[in-house]
């Protein structure tokens, strides 16, 4: 099978394509240059397009052409117009959180999810804003990449999140002192001082547990994050928003599962 993804969110499609072809298919992912501040598509040997927005969209149209599956992570406004394009084409569009978590759809929005052979979300929570027909596909974590790594812990807290853009962090402290969660907790900034996707498990291993607390235009997040679960299978231990460690990565995020349960999906597009 010929697959393409097109964009990428937080290494999922890399994930995908890898296992993909171990499996013998045929993938390719097109991402423009400039929005990979960690690195993940250099891990993975993933090339990047140097264009403009424009130029990546009518470009990602044309390559549609040859593939029997387009993937589409994201970036739900080129759905339409790859419809219209292509009569047959099978579509899939995959959600990943902020861009699906809208309390009103504008038109395009609308015309993509019709436009799809599939809808495909992240994680449960967005199934209110999607509807019934998504079809959840727990976000696949690189076992490979992400495992238990013996390293000094020196620092001064066993404890850490990372800050993230548009969450309220001295919400989040304050909501585990509220709670009776006496834990010292180091909020590590990305954006000021990124970790690159290579060094992840080495940063992640400095720690024994992560805090999975998100308070984003007020409402505390209620699903797990990619960090989290990469954290878990690095042997870490997480309190999630239910305010409850967890300390094991389940089944379902394991790469080779995730693979299988896509693949399945393209399959009843294709029949």
């Amino acid at each position: 099978m010929k697959i393409l993804h097109i964009w990428d969110q937080a290494g999922v499609a890399c994930i995908l394509a890898k296992h993909q072809r171990k499996l013998g298919h045929d993938v390719r992912i097109m991402k423009r240059a400039g929005y990979d501040p960690f690195g993940i598509f250099e891990f993975y040997g993933e090339p990047q397009l140097e264009v403009d927005g424009k130029s990546f969209i009518k470009k990602a149209i044309g390559e549609a052409r040859d593939y029997d599956i387009v993937h589409v992570h994201s970036l739900y406004k080129i759905i339409p117009e790859m419809r219209s394009k292509y009569a047959q084409k099978k579509l899939v569009l995959h959600y990943h959180g902020s861009e699906a978590r809208k309390e009103t759809k504008d038109s395009v929005q609308l015309d993509a999810e019709q436009d799809s052979n599939a809808v495909i979300g992240s994680t449960t929570d967005l199934m209110p804003y999607v509807g019934n027909d998504m079809i959840y596909v727990p976000n696949p974590v690189d076992t490979e990449h992400f495992k238990p790594t013996v390293v000094s812990r020196s620092l001064g807290a066993n404890a850490f999140t990372f800050k993230t853009t548009g969450a309220n962090m001295s919400w989040v402290l304050r909501y585990l002192k509220d709670n009776n969660i006496d834990v010292k907790v180091d909020v590590l900034d990305r954006q000021e001082t990124p970790v690159p996707y290579s060094l992840m498990p080495e940063t992640l291993a400095r720690y024994s547990t992560y805090i999975d607390l998100k308070y984003v235009a007020g409402a505390l997040l209620q699903s797990s994050s990619k960090t989290a679960l990469e954290c878990l299978a690095c042997g870490l231990r997480v309190l999630d928003h239910k305010l409850q460690y967890r300390e094991k990565l389940p089944e379902e995020h394991r790469p080779e599962r995730v693979a299988e349960q896509v693949l399945e999906i393209y399959h009843k597009s294709l029949s």
